[in-house]
């Protein structure tokens, strides 16, 4: 490569080169982005039903974990938001009550106990 005597194409070559190297040499690796934060999310099936009294449906909830935490025991919790509506189990199995209305399932994630779903329950 000739070099030329144009001090500003020089200049230029040489900034060039210092671009170059400081992008290859060993060491100067450009960070990679910072992870994400965790957001965490909780789904819950299904969402509506319809009931006879006394007739039972299994509620399932879907949680996000984030990498390298573990939840011990259950990482949701069930309640029935109407007193009299019915009960519910730790494993999601809902039991419609007698009473004839529209009740609430909701879930709630033990680890982000703002995180919560609910379901809206028929008892014809």
């Amino acid at each position: 490569m000739a070099l030329s005597r144009d001090p500003l194409v020089c200049i230029l070559s040489a900034s060039s080169l210092l671009v170059v190297l400081a992008c290859t040499a060993p060491g100067n690796a450009v960070p990679s982005k910072p992870p994400e934060p965790f957001v965490p999310t909780l789904n819950l099936r299904p969402v509506t039903v319809s009931l006879g009294a006394g007739a039972t449906q299994t509620f399932q909830a879907e949680i996000n974990v984030q990498k390298g935490v573990h939840i011990p025991g259950s990482p949701v919790g069930w309640r029935v938001v109407e007193p009299g509506g019915g009960t519910i189990t730790t494993a999601g199995l809902y039991t419609a009550p007698a009473t004839p209305g529209i009740y609430h399932v909701q879930v709630r994630r033990e680890d982000y106990k703002e995180v919560t779903a609910v379901a809206t329950v028929t008892v014809k």
